[in-house]
């Protein structure tokens, strides 16, 4: 049977391609390494190395083991933290991904009450694209995910356990000359002759929204995540911005933003996602718990 040490082993040889190197790396003799391989050979009845003059080459057992060692690695990757949570709540590390949307709007909250609440564990939090998220949920690098995820568009692997949905706004300074179009007929045409700076748009957000962006001529100048940095362009300059309502609210309460509708009514939506093993863990569950009151559960 193989073991992942026999795969680490193999990996190595491979990418220096002289077993002498690989002993060094592998803190062994070459004798032993070579007994080890021989060994290993043997229990798979396949070679897996040609010996030459100029070093050690992989056949095609090896190569097949090669294509296959990142997922070998990362599946047990994921049992050593499944097992890790499963081992109780008290000094855990409860690892989150969030977009930069999430972020803002939701991920304060959720911290102030984890403060509050002095809970026996830490968080870690990492803002990145759902298109990354997605990627270090799959290798267990966080474990929970929340972002613009449609809960019928996410992989049969995850549970999308939570979810949030608000009218997406267009945001722009009150003098902004679009605001004397409100309620005309050619306000949609009105748009695409002014620049939005914004996020880069997630294709999670479906297709019916980017066809309405499509639709209007609406695309981007400036593509940045920090919204902060939307906002100070928008309040100083012709500039539009666009994102949920709630993202702008203290602004336009102020007066230093004012609020736009879409010609056709856009939803932003997020969902929270994790691996159905990882919410038996008692700390995960009590931060899904935190994120639950700002946003709902999914049912079935």
């Amino acid at each position: 049977m193989i073991d992942i040490s026999d795969v680490h082993m193999i990996k190595v040889v491979t990418e220096l391609g002289s077993i002498n190197r690989a002993a060094d790396v592998l803190c062994m003799s070459q004798p032993t390494l070579s007994k080890k391989i021989s060994r290993l050979e043997d229990k798979i009845n396949l070679k897996l190395f040609s010996r030459q003059n100029s070093g050690m080459t992989p056949t095609s057992a090896a190569n097949l083991l090669m294509r296959k060692a990142p997922t070998l690695e990362s599946c047990l990757q994921s049992l050593e933290r499944e097992l890790e949570l499963m081992a109780g709540m008290v000094n855990a590390t409860i690892n989150i991904g969030v977009g930069p949307i999430v972020e803002q709007i939701i991920l304060p909250n959720v911290l102030l009450d984890f403060v509050e609440k002095d809970l026996p564990f830490k968080i870690s939090v990492v803002t990145e694209s759902p298109e990354t998220l997605l990627k270090q949920l799959e290798g267990s690098e966080i474990d929970l995910a929340i972002g613009p995820f449609k809960s019928d568009k996410i992989g049969e692997q995850y549970n999308a356990v939570l979810g949030a949905e608000e009218p997406l706004v267009i945001a722009v300074r009150p003098e902004h000359p679009l605001m004397e179009w409100v309620g005309h007929r050619d306000f949609g045409r009105q748009l695409s002759e002014y620049k939005f700076v914004s996020p880069n748009v997630p294709q999670q957000m479906g297709v019916g929204f980017l066809d309405t962006l499509a639709e209007f001529d609406i695309s981007s100048t400036i593509v940045s995540d920090n919204y902060s940095l939307a906002k100070t362009i928008v309040c100083n300059s012709n500039y539009a911005t666009a994102g949920p309502v709630s993202l702008f609210r203290s602004e336009f309460e102020r007066g230093q933003l004012s609020k736009l509708t879409f010609p056709k009514p856009i939803m932003w939506h997020c969902s929270c996602l994790a691996k159905p093993e990882i919410l038996l863990s008692p700390a995960v569950a009590e931060v899904v718990q935190l994120f639950s009151q700002y946003m709902s559960p999914i049912t079935e």
